[in-house]
């Protein structure tokens, strides 16, 4: 197994297994979840099936899942700036502001950042409080 399909594929296992235990996936979306789980099981190293896992998983409640399948996703390639505004939503969402903050600013200072998203994440971090958030 490549080494970015064993990265992504421990990212989705670890939160992936920890969301199911813990009942925090909203149940209209069990069925989709779990085959977008299952998706990333029998295809571990496909970005797009670490992408779709990743959505599905923000849907359904599972912050956590989201961003260990995105950070496994920056750990295969760090210049993604989308994924970094997507990281800076979720750890937003979290209200670990710091964390958001810093993945704010990388994907503002990535030159392939695209202009559409520029604007939002300017916004987003002017909206961050300037309390420290837990991490």
């Amino acid at each position: 197994m490549q080494k970015s399909a064993a990265i992504l594929l421990a990212a989705a296992l670890l939160v992936g297994c920890q969301a199911r235990e813990t009942g925090q996936i909203k149940p209209e979306m069990k069925a989709q979840y779990d085959a977008a789980f299952q998706d990333m099981l029998n295809k571990p190293g496909d970005v797009a099936v670490a992408l779709k896992y990743a959505t599905v998983a923000k849907e359904a409640g599972d912050l956590e899942g989201a961003i260990g399948t995105y950070e496994g996703l920056l750990l295969v390639d760090s210049d993604l700036p989308e994924i970094r505004v997507e990281l800076g939503m979720l750890y937003y969402r979290l209200k670990s502001y710091d964390v958001a903050r810093s993945n704010f600013e990388a994907a503002l200072r990535s030159p392939s950042l695209p202009e559409a998203l520029r604007k939002p994440t300017v916004q987003m971090l002017s909206k961050m409080p300037k309390q420290r958030g837990r991490s």
